[in-house]
């Protein structure tokens, strides 16, 4: 396995990260978890002549769509790819055996697989049977591409980002919990694309109760997906009737509850354990999972060390006193903050979104 650069050449490195980045492209348009996203293209004589992206889990992988579009054209062939190829037999054929009886002479490989059944042995097949393999092409830019992807294989987790919506001074919503609009149309679609990046979407009880989401994405033309969304109970009755009970939740809930829909009791004296749920999740396969709940349950999460982003859209407004925080509780003395990292800060309309990763 080699992470050197591909050539010496600097006229033809630049070209293998042009065609990294093309398969990164077609990575970036699919939405295919609990699989990877993943993009490939086949060059041959220096030509593309054919390239595919896995879509969704259960159809064909990335390499296997390309290499059925080049026919014999791909013998010979070098094969940009942006994960590691797969080594073993799942709900699709290994995705080895596939480039070794087209006759790929080479593969670059963006990233090596985390997942436990990969993790090098699909490059280490392909050396074996005599291909060339160069691997570490773009890393950062494709992990990039699907970070939960690699936390979740990591970790067995769901990659975990809070969404808040906060006045220039902090405030979720007013005292009498009035919070429509906090942000401009902008900044609410912007967070509506958020949201279809994410495989689920966490509100607790009180969010429910106040705002009654949907938790849905609503963006003109969209056909995609649409997250699962997830509630926390406590100790408080949920309501008999909200909107999202018609998008199939999944409860999480510290005792049965009167209920038709899918339960797991995660919890005890009134209190739902987080980790517990995100374990769970993780076991389902969600690979990311956003949260749209209220100061309380943001508090919960971020103070217990489940949280590993926060995206805050600041609308250009003022609380000018006390509402309802982003956060609950008590800031008593400044070494209690917890630390963040800036990763971008951009205009949304009249707002603006920062994106932050927490600081372990």
């Amino acid at each position: 396995m080699s992470r050197r650069a591909l050539s010496d050449n600097l006229d033809e490195q630049r070209r293998a990260e042009e065609l990294m980045r093309r398969a990164l492209g077609l990575a970036k348009e699919t939405q295919p978890h609990p699989n990877p996203r993943v993009g490939a293209v086949v060059v041959s004589d220096g030509s593309v002549i054919a390239e595919a992206a896995h879509r969704a889990a259960g159809e064909p992988h990335a390499e296997i769509l390309a290499l059925r579009a080049a026919g014999a054209r791909a013998t010979g062939g070098t094969v940009f790819v942006t994960l590691e190829p797969c080594s073993h037999q799942g709900r699709t054929p290994p995705c080895t055996e596939a480039l070794i009886s087209a006759g790929i002479a080479k593969v670059v490989v963006g990233a090596t697989d985390p997942d436990d059944r990969v993790r090098g042995s699909g490059i280490a097949e392909l050396q074996a049977a005599g291909i060339e393999v160069i691997s570490g092409l773009l890393e950062d830019e494709v992990v990039a591409v699907d970070p939960g992807y690699f936390h979740h294989r990591r970790t067995g987790l769901p990659l975990v980002t809070l969404k808040l919506a906060t006045t220039l001074d902090g405030q979720i919503a007013a005292a009498d919990r009035t919070s429509r609009w906090i942000t401009g149309p902008a900044a609410r679609e912007d967070a509506h694309r958020l949201r279809a990046e994410n495989d689920v979407v966490l509100v607790g009880a009180g969010t429910l109760r106040d705002d009654d989401p949907r938790l849905d994405v609503r963006l003109a033309g969209y056909e995609g997906r649409q997250p699962r969304p997830v509630i926390i109970a406590g100790h408080r009755p949920l309501p008999e009737s909200a909107s999202l009970y018609a998008r199939d939740p999944l409860i999480f809930t510290p005792r049965q509850l009167e209920l038709p829909h899918e339960q797991v009791v995660a919890g005890s004296n009134g209190l739902v354990d987080p980790a517990m749920v995100f374990k769970e999740l993780g076991g389902r396969g969600y690979v990311t999972a956003l949260v749209e709940g209220g100061s309380t349950l943001a508090t919960n999460l971020v103070a217990g060390g489940h949280c590993d982003r926060i995206i805050f859209y600041l609308g250009a407004k003022l609380g000018l006193g006390t509402g309802i925080g982003a956060f609950a509780g008590v800031f008593g003395t400044l070494a209690a903050a917890k630390p963040l990292e800036i990763e971008s800060v951009v205009a949304v309309g009249g707002d603006v979104r920062i994106d932050t990763k927490v600081v372990a």
